[in-house]
């Protein structure tokens, strides 16, 4: 099938294979983060409410299965060596907070139809994969100091992992439990790589180069949802 039957293919499917559904949804994921990096603990899933996290999303559902949503959230990361289990990190003893601004575009698929056509019971386990942008404040520690300072912002981009599972509340609310993460493309969000070099008043860069930051997102969410449209009938 050539690239223009395909097309073809796709319009006469969405024109004439369609079912109703509640296509757009609104709303709120409020959870907690844990930072993996070159300071403080290393579980992977360990949320902090010392760490809060608070997403806006919204979701475009095109069909029972997929879905497209956008996020824009703020979060906070910490690391402390002394936390750690590590003897080198707990003598190092290191410690930072940092502020993320994070815009997402993600694409989600649910593991079984998930329609809000009606008022059955409805659940259905999700995945989702996707890109992000953050922003972040560039860190760097002083010399003889253990407490990172900030010295400007920096950006990055990062690619968002995750499953999820939601069920549905009537025919117009969802609430959900997700857990997320964050590979960044940043190696700097606990300031062991900072940008910045000033040789007498900055410690030397320290950690391991070849890894980049990790950032765990773990929280509730809820949505409203509206706006009838039409669902691609049998997309996977």
């Amino acid at each position: 099938m050539g690239f223009s039957k395909f097309i073809v293919f796709v319009i006469v499917v969405v024109f004439f294979q369609h079912s109703h559904g509640q296509r757009h949804e609104v709303g709120l994921l409020l959870g907690s983060t844990n930072y993996i990096g070159e300071v403080g603990e290393t579980t992977f899933i360990n949320p902090s409410f010392k760490a809060p996290s608070a997403t806006l999303l919204y979701r475009s559902n095109f069909s029972p299965r997929f879905a497209l949503r956008t996020e824009l959230g703020v979060s906070r990361i910490r690391g402390v060596d002394t936390l750690s289990s590590e003897p080198l990190r707990q003598e190092r003893a290191n410690s930072f907070t940092n502020t993320l601004l994070h815009a997402s575009t993600i694409l989600e698929v649910n593991y079984f139809n998930i329609d809000q056509s009606g008022f059955d019971f409805s659940w259905a386990p999700y995945m989702f994969v996707g890109l992000s942008f953050l922003g972040y404040q560039d860190l760097y520690y002083p010399t003889n100091t253990t407490i990172a300072y900030n010295q400007t912002r920096d950006f990055a981009f990062a690619i968002p992992v995750g499953v999820g599972v939601k069920t549905r509340l009537g025919t117009n609310f969802l609430i959900g439990v997700e857990v997320k993460a964050l590979y960044t493309f940043s190696d700097n969000l606990d300031g062991s790589f900072p940008t910045f070099v000033n040789e007498i008043d900055q410690r030397p860069a320290f950690g391991n180069r070849l890894s980049n930051d990790w950032v765990i997102y773990s929280g509730l969410l809820m949505t409203y949802s509206f706006g009838r449209g039409w669902f691609i009938r049998g997309l996977l």
